[in-house]
């Protein structure tokens, strides 16, 4: 009863609710059990239960059927206060379509007892945006009724599912290793690509299959197995799998700034506005990491961005052209939405052509280098030079980086600096 109160908490008290639903047992002869007498208590307030296609962000819960469809395992992340968390995803649907579970924390670990094809109650909170509905998951019980799916999970359907995908490589990781379960060591290395039909995440259990290939390439996948999660298609690569050059060209779609909503995971382009340096802390776990801020816009718009781990050591300036894929969009704690690059993202920073520059400035020390600040604009120095000194330099530029040709000392002007004493002392 308890399961079906959290609905109409907010409309009736808990005594009154439980006096609603032995009355209706009562009147029913005890024909009715509780769930079904608290059930109709519901619907006689107001409130009932609603399909998936109509679930809609709401400052209330909503309670519905879904059958699982497909369970996704615990991952661990860090938040912005160097704690840990933990979210799983579960992928569920009912005749009208499908929706997106996010269990967190301690819900997370025992969101694995949910089996593909159970059918459940699921009370939960509703958010918009995203592939699927997003709904962050209150409590579910078992339901005995059945549900038969429209687009049930069928690997079948599933990009790559006849044996290949053509896709072009967003970016690589490093090498990493992990235990099997039979204790022994193992090395995989998992990569971002993309085509046509999306951005998914491919995971080579032989570090070898990737040998050779490099962010950019256009590939043919042989042997992956997709799998479909809350957070999109993952492919798995085995000892039998093969990757191979595609002369075909591939084009990534990509999402715009205007475009996201809290739930979603996107891949969108655009120029970094702002940048705040990498900011190092320890997790509870006793890892060190990074975290870092940046703002990107488009031409529909501007949206911070929060980068995780080693991607946020990255050497980025403002102006750079750069693309994210596969980052999630969620609410920071101001409760502005935010796009988070972390397990599973790429980040691709665009080619820059080299330009030469002639400036004048004063040399000085930043927290990302020696610098020449020119009042206008600050460009890093590939060599350091002394700091406190005014100089004129030229030289080449890429992504903020001057490569100094030829450098002179600027003295400073006397009759310009009396001025500047005579007007400050007139201040005085």
């Amino acid at each position: 009863m308890k399961f079906h109160y959290l609905l109409v908490d907010d409309l009736v008290g808990r005594e009154e609710f439980e006096r609603q639903v032995e009355r209706k047992v009562a009147e029913s002869g005890d024909l009715l059990d509780e769930r079904t007498a608290a059930m109709l208590v519901i619907k006689d307030l107001g409130r009932a239960h609603v399909r998936i296609r109509d679930l809609k962000e709401t400052p209330s819960l909503v309670c519905f059927f879904a059958k699982v469809l497909s369970v996704g395992e615990p991952k661990e992340f860090e938040r912005s206060d160097g704690t840990i968390g933990y979210v799983a995803n579960v992928v569920v649907g009912d005749e009208t379509g499908k929706a997106r579970l996010t269990f967190w924390d301690e819900q997370a670990h025992g969101a694995h007892e949910l089996g593909a094809g159970d059918v459940f109650e699921i009370l939960g909170r509703p958010k918009s945006g995203g592939r699927y509905p997003a709904v962050t998951a209150i409590a579910v019980q078992e339901a005995a009724c059945e549900i038969s799916c429209q687009e049930e999970t069928n690997s079948s359907t599933l990009p790559g599912s006849g044996g290949e995908i053509e896709a072009r490589i967003i970016a690589i990781e490093s090498p990493r290793t992990f235990r099997r379960r039979d204790g022994s060591p193992g090395e995989m290395v998992e990569a971002v690509v993309g085509n046509e039909e999306g951005v998914f995440r491919l995971v080579a259990w032989t570090p070898e299959a990737l040998l050779g290939v490099g962010a950019g390439e256009n590939v043919v996948i042989r042997g992956a197995t997709p799998r479909e999660s809350g957070q999109g298609i993952e492919f798995s690569l085995g000892e039998a799998g093969s990757i191979s050059s595609s002369d075909r060209e591939i084009t990534v779609p990509m999402d715009a700034v205007l475009g996201v909503e809290e739930g979603g995971t996107y891949s969108l382009a655009g120029s970094i506005r702002t940048i705040h340096p990498p900011h190092s802390f320890v997790t509870r776990s006793g890892r060190q990491s990074s975290v870092r801020n940046l703002v990107i816009a488009d031409e529909t718009g501007e949206i911070p961005v929060v980068i995780w781990g080693e991607k946020a050591e990255e050497y980025l300036v403002p102006g750079d052209r750069i693309e994210i894929y596969n980052a999630g969009a969620r609410r920071g704690r101001y409760g502005d939405l935010e796009l988070h690059i972390s397990w599973g993202s790429a980040l691709v920073v665009l080619a820059e052509e080299e330009r030469e520059v002639e400036v004048e400035g004063t040399i000085i020390a930043t927290a990302q280098g020696i610098c020449i600040d020119t009042g206008d604009d600050c460009y890093l120095l590939a060599e350091p030079l002394p700091v406190g000194y005014d100089v004129r330099v030229r030289g080449m530029v890429h992504r903020g980086i001057i490569s100094v040709c030829h450098l002179e000392a600027v003295f400073p002007d006397p009759e310009d600096l009396q001025r500047r004493l005579d007007r400050f002392s007139r201040r005085s």
